[in-house]
């Protein structure tokens, strides 16, 4: 498996992973076969995600970047894990990067890309390092996958 040639690619050996905002999804074109896991905020317009021939599939999600239900505004749920789930069950033989977009590209998009690295790749520490995971979609798609009672990293000095 080649690694994937942009800076910020997180993850492997298995999976790469690579987290994007919103305006940086809209440019950037990997150079393996991957897939996209969209997350925007609800009631906005879909992401723009650069065409490319290897893009194998996109999962457009939307909720707020909350860690727990607040006055009436959508939080990540147990369905939002589970599409996930099976996305990323659908396509992980052939692709070897998932690309995680949100608006920021801070948070939702790399508690995403934590959980999975940590199913696909045994491990997730980097991500906690270098951005502030959404530990609700966190936890909720390693529940999922039968990760019982996970404990979380302690927050990363940002180096």
């Amino acid at each position: 498996m080649t690694q994937p040639m942009e800076p910020d690619v997180l993850g492997g050996p298995n999976t790469w992973f690579l987290v994007l905002s919103r305006a940086r999804v809209a440019r950037v074109q990997p150079n393996v076969p991957y897939v996209v896991i969209s997350i925007t905020d609800p009631d906005t317009d879909p992401a723009e995600i650069a065409e490319c021939p290897l893009r194998m599939g996109v999962l457009r999600l939307q909720f707020f970047d909350i860690e727990m239900p607040y006055g009436g505004l959508r939080a990540p749920g147990e369905e939002d894990a589970d599409e996930i789930i099976r996305f990323v069950r659908r396509y992980r033989s052939m692709a070897d990067l998932i690309v995680c977009q949100c608006e920021a590209g801070i948070s939702r998009s790399a508690g995403v890309a934590a959980a999975l690295s940590r199913w696909l790749n045994g491990h997730d520490e980097e991500f906690f390092r270098r951005y502030l995971p959404n530990r609700l979609i966190y936890r909720l798609i390693l529940n999922n996958l039968g990760y019982p009672g996970v404990i979380l990293p302690q927050r990363f000095e940002m180096e």
